[in-house]
């Protein structure tokens, strides 16, 4: 008899331990460190929740893998979010003391990220209550989208704060100083150790500046956006550099404020093989780039006064940039051998071209290298996708 429960007694074992390893405890403004396994779902617990507290946002960031944060246990279209930076907000009940979320992985990757319980009392704006953008019912995310060039930021608008158990106030029904529109903006931006891509470098910033005092103390406020305005900001991008923005909503009348939740981005992908964060950064890149430059600008103003030269950059280039994607493209060789590769066959296309004129005199392979290089500057430059 002993022989049949014991196996049966540690699986029931196991299955406790599991449950408790897959439950993190939080406490407000106090940051916790969590990996999420694939294929398992963490719960995130509140407790001991102080009656003053009208709602709470729970924040979580990773840096490089999308997390699913979501107010039940399987995630749906609606209450829930998936990005690197998370967050959401749940309005409290009256006599309510607990509270639970849910983290999960939604790639099966592991994810590694650091999270935080923010409190806010009936007297503080609540960020995003006025969303009519996402599916979230109350948003209080950040949303970034960013190219070569610059990087703009969204959020929805926030409403005046209620106590629990009422109904929150009307967003849209009219303008007056007692309507959310009296609220105003101030956006963040703070930024990461120059050249550091690490991660912990990262998590150290995200709890700098995750809550209000946080982002003012070591922040840098770029611009106050009142309530009529977009609510919408456009910066400049710098790729390999590590920012975080953030928007804080003040009410001017009860000197109050709450924060939206931070994101973070670094203007390039780190998934990325051709321009990804660890290559735009490489002595390597600089050097090739520069040197290449400079052969450019040679070309540019003394280019038919030394034709052959002309003719070697040419072939250079075309064959540099030619055989720089193929080999991307078919192996997975380390980004300076692929780029010293490339470069040793662009010497090899301009010696060829120019060898090509030496002896042949043809003007239409000359046009033809000049043309197809022309060709890839319109292509990586113009949109090709239809309008419909």
């Amino acid at each position: 008899m002993s022989r049949t429960w014991c196996p049966l007694l540690l699986l029931l074992l196991g299955e406790v331990q599991a449950q408790v390893e897959n439950r993190v405890i939080f406490l407000p403004g106090t940051f916790q460190n969590v990996s999420v396994s694939k294929n398992e779902t963490v719960q995130a617990v509140v407790s001991r929740i102080p009656a003053e507290v009208a709602f709470i946002t729970l924040q979580f960031h990773t840096q490089r893998h999308n997390a699913t944060l979501s107010y039940t246990r399987m995630p749906g279209p609606g209450p829930s979010l998936t990005a690197v930076d998370s967050g959401l907000l749940s309005a409290l009940v009256p006599d309510q003391v607990s509270l639970s979320l849910f983290l999960s992985s939604p790639d099966n990757n592991t994810v590694a990220g650091t999270g935080v319980i923010l409190p806010y009392s009936s007297l503080d704006p609540v960020p995003g209550a006025c969303n009519m953008e996402s599916s979230l019912d109350i948003d209080p995310n950040v949303y970034i989208h960013y190219n070569l060039y610059e990087t703009t930021i969204r959020f929805a608008p926030a409403n005046l704060g209620y106590e629990r158990g009422e109904t929150p106030p009307v967003c849209d029904e009219s303008t007056g100083t007692n309507t959310r529109w009296r609220l105003q903006y101030d956006v963040y931006q703070y930024f990461l150790p120059e050249n550091d891509l690490s991660e912990r470098s990262l998590f150290s910033g995200i709890q700098a500046v995750a809550d209000i005092q946080g982002m003012m103390v070591n922040g840098k406020r770029v611009m106050t956006l009142s309530s009529s305005e977009k609510s919408m900001a456009v910066f400049n991008s710098i790729p390999s550099q590590g920012v975080i923005y953030s928007v804080i909503v003040r009410d001017p009348l009860l000197n109050t404020s709450a924060s939206y939740v931070p994101v973070h981005t670094y203007a390039c992908s780190f998934a990325s093989t051709l321009d990804g964060c660890q290559t735009l950064g490489k002595i390597s890149t600089k050097v090739f780039f520069t040197i290449t430059g400079l052969a450019g600008l040679f070309v540019c103003f003394f280019g038919h006064r030394f034709f052959k030269c002309e003719l070697f950059c040419m072939g250079f280039s075309f064959a540099a940039f030619f055989f720089f994607v193929l080999i991307t493209r078919t192996t997975k060789l380390d980004y300076d051998i692929r780029l010293t590769v490339s470069a040793v066959i662009g010497v090899v296309g301009g010696v060829l071209l120019v060898m090509s004129w030496w002896r042949f005199g043809s003007v239409m392979a000359c046009i033809v290298v000049v043309g197809l290089m022309l060709g890839f500057l319109i292509a990586s430059t113009s949109p090709l996708h239809s309008s419909g």
